[in-house]
């Protein structure tokens, strides 16, 4: 497994300086509450995350406030990013965090989101996204193969989430047969292959690492296959999708829908809000995320960091934005939910 060692914090320390590098003039926090807007479930890999950053964030923020989590996990997330975008306050107090489904939502989705994310002001990402579609270690089912043959019901947060989408992908191009359950939360979601109420899950091993980190050690989970740019260390005996997909124009669609997976648990500030609170929050984030007390309580949780800083999440969501637009609606066609998406039986 890929751990963040001490050289590799020491890399980051290198690497992450740019427009957060000192903090804003003028910019005080101080006896003010920061919340932090989570676009998931609380017990999920999402939510795990923003609560170890909480309060290193808090300790290099002008004023040094204090930082909560609320959590806001209906629409697979995009109740917290259109409230971030459209409600939240402007003032420093208010940032997010999310999962890929609503950064890739406004291009790859079917309904109309109040929000766009190239209007968001970008403070830095903590993971990438490296997705694994497995099956409970009860399942008849072992392998891919295996999974192309019989229907397989996948724990979802909902039609657009992350989760749904990487199954469907994979069923248009490897030919597997997932049926995506939506209507979880990401700590519900493993709630339920535990109880046998669906076969498995597409989702992060950074989540799973964080919240389940038995289930891997002990092999609860029979992994299917990376949906990935590539394999996480560790874990090389898995097959990675790319590598099984001969189309050109099929791989082209693949890397576009991971692109986002690139900078998985971004954090960003409404639109609108100042350079001088921008600057502070990535000066606090890149701060943070070099505190050798962070990177310990975050190797206790077994969270696996690759960190971008705010700069280069930015440039992802410009490629992003930038794509040809053969290539999104062809991406768009092998992820469209409609009647693929099933409802949990109560």
């Amino acid at each position: 497994m890929q751990g963040f060692t001490g050289a590799r914090a020491l890399a980051a320390l290198m690497l992450l300086t740019g427009a957060g590098g000192a903090a804003a003039q003028g910019f005080d926090l101080k006896g003010k509450t920061v919340t932090i807007y989570v676009a998931g479930g609380a017990g999920g890999g999402v939510d795990a995350y923003a609560r170890t950053l909480a309060p290193y964030l808090g300790k290099y923020l002008p004023g040094q406030p204090t930082v909560t989590v609320s959590n806001m996990p209906g629409g697979g997330g995009m109740q917290a990013v259109q409230y971030l975008y459209n409600v939240a306050a402007k003032d420093g107090t208010a940032v997010g965090t999310t999962n890929v489904g609503p950064v890739s939502e406004p291009q790859l989705g079917s309904v109309k989101v109040n929000y766009d994310i190239g209007k968001f002001r970008w403070v830095g990402s903590l993971a990438k996204g490296n997705t694994v579609c497995a099956i409970w270690h009860a399942s008849n089912v072992k392998t891919l193969d295996e999974a192309r043959k019989r229907e397989l019901t996948i724990a979802a947060t909902g039609a657009t989430s992350a989760p749904t989408r990487s199954a469907l992908i994979m069923n248009a191009l490897l030919g597997t047969k997932f049926k995506p359950i939506g209507g979880y939360t990401g700590g519900t979601a493993l709630l339920a292959i535990e109880r046998g109420e669906v076969d498995g899950t597409c989702t992060t091993l950074n989540s799973l690492l964080t919240t389940r980190p038995q289930w891997i050690k002990e092999n609860r989970l029979n992994i299917l296959v990376h949906v990935a740019m590539q394999k996480e260390a560790g874990f090389e005996q898995y097959p990675l999708a790319r590598d099984l997909i001969s189309d050109a124009d099929a791989r082209r669609a693949l890397d576009f829908f991971l692109l986002p997976y690139e900078f998985n648990n971004p954090y960003m500030l409404p639109p609108s809000v100042s350079d001088a609170i921008l600057a502070a929050y990535r000066s606090a984030f890149d701060k943070s995320v070099a505190d050798r007390d962070y990177l310990a309580d975050a190797g206790k949780r077994r969270q696996i960091l690759n960190i971008e800083n705010g700069a280069r999440v930015t440039q992802f969501v410009e490629q992003m934005t930038s794509m040809p637009p053969q290539i999104i609606e062809r991406t768009k066609a092998m992820i469209d939910p409609a009647g693929k998406v099933g409802k949990i039986n109560k």
